[in-house]
């Protein structure tokens, strides 16, 4: 699709209806045949982007969300535009909905109830959105320290605690610290089962 690859180019900023007409060689208003405008068109990009939730072993819950997770990662690699696609409070494909089923399919055999089912699936998922932010927005050479050297950290004594550990550094390989916290919030997830 068109659409997707520009945005893999460039960003989801870059599509616009005229820019994605001009890539396929037609005029703008002929792709209002096929999409009612952007929003559509970006509902129709990201069910093609995530893709079906792909099959996986559930042995328990435990390891059928982090396979859940790290599938779901992996997809966003493929197609970082996908952590800027808005929320709009509608599950608006099909691609959405068979991911959220197959993260329900993980805690299916729980005794938590089915509200506390989709709550918990929704950490996970923030979990894994807001580490590929973190991975496609920080800049991996970074030329300055994270915290200004000339910053007086005298009053945040965490903080400077933290800094002079150097846990600002690139010392850690990205899927350490992916696994780190995924293992934190599947503990989480854990004590309310």
């Amino acid at each position: 699709m068109a659409a997707v690859e520009l945005a893999d180019e460039q960003g989801l900023a870059a599509v616009s209806m005229a820019k994605v007409a001009e890539r396929l060689g037609f005029t703008t208003m002929s792709l209002y045949r096929h999409v009612s405008g952007k929003d559509e068109l970006v509902r129709r990009m990201l069910d093609v982007a995530l893709g079906l939730a792909p099959e996986f072993e559930i042995p328990d819950w435990r390891t059928g969300l982090e396979s859940w997770a790290r599938e779901m990662l992996a997809r966003l690699y493929r197609h970082p535009w996908g952590i800027d696609v808005p929320i709009t409070g509608m599950l608006g494909t099909v691609a959405q909905l068979s991911w959220l089923n197959r993260g329900l399919e993980c805690l299916a055999d729980t005794e938590i109830d089915e509200n506390h089912k989709a709550q918990l699936l929704l950490l996970v998922n923030g979990y894994v959105f807001w580490s590929a932010r973190l991975a496609f927005q920080v800049p991996h050479d970074l030329q300055a320290p994270m915290v200004p050297e000339d910053l007086d950290l005298s009053e945040f004594q965490a903080l400077k605690r933290a800094n002079d550990a150097n846990i600002f550094g690139d010392e850690e390989p990205d899927e350490d610290m992916f696994d780190y916290g995924l293992q934190r919030v599947l503990d989480g997830v854990a004590s309310a089962i």
